[in-house]
């Protein structure tokens, strides 16, 4: 009987009612753990996409900026191509004003023609067509000659922003007023022209006429 009384007192004492909550907080340390693990990648994947979005939003400036650049260049020259279109039409329009005028003279309003012609020229040929003297223009008069220019094809061979130069094909219709009923003539000339930009506007600085090569 004490025998069994002793083995019962044992086993009572051997009961290990604390070993289960020992059991229990291992499990929550390891599954704390596990949590922890599983939270280290998703910062990580979080941390990466933030690194990732500011090299995309880099990326996406760098290409603005190249983009505008590129833009800007691409407009300065087509600027650039444009002023230039637009100083040789010019240069031609006035060119051919110039040349039309030159070579048109009416004997009844000889001071009106010459006149015309210092207002399409400058430089040296304004200036000798300033020193039309008194006796010329009666003898203008005298010939009762009426001519009329008119530009039938013409080129710029080179422009600046201040000087051009222009090659032209023009018919000079002449009445001869001396001679009534008598058919116009018709002459056919090449001029190369040196324009001048002043005061805004292109204005013959020479006119020369050159031979036409017929062969």
């Amino acid at each position: 009987m004490t025998s069994t009384s002793t083995s019962t007192s044992t086993m009572h004492t051997d009961e290990p009612v604390e070993v289960v909550d020992d059991v229990d907080t291992d499990l929550t340390a390891d599954d704390t753990a596990d949590d922890a693990g599983d939270d280290t990648p998703a910062t990580a994947t979080a941390s990466g996409m933030k690194r990732g979005g500011w090299l995309l939003l880099l990326l996406l400036v760098a290409a603005l900026v190249a983009a505008s650049g590129a833009f800007a260049w691409w407009q300065a020259s087509h600027d650039a191509d444009r002023i230039a279109a637009q100083t040789r039409d010019t240069v031609l329009i006035e060119a051919r004003q110039g040349i039309e005028t030159m070579n048109t003279l009416d004997y009844r309003s000889v001071d009106k023609g010459v006149k015309a012609w210092s207002q399409v020229t400058t430089g040296t040929l304004r200036d000798q067509l300033a020193g039309v003297s008194a006796d010329d223009r009666t003898l203008l008069a005298e010939q009762k000659k009426i001519s009329t220019g008119k530009v039938v094809d013409a080129a710029v061979i080179d422009v600046d922003d201040t000087t051009a130069t222009v090659i032209a094909a023009v018919e000079v219709t002449v009445q001869d007023a001396a001679k009534p009923g008598s058919e116009p003539t018709v002459k056919r000339n090449r001029f190369s022209a040196d324009l001048v930009k002043t005061g805004g506007r292109w204005k013959l600085e020479s006119l020369q006429q050159v031979a036409v090569n017929l062969s």
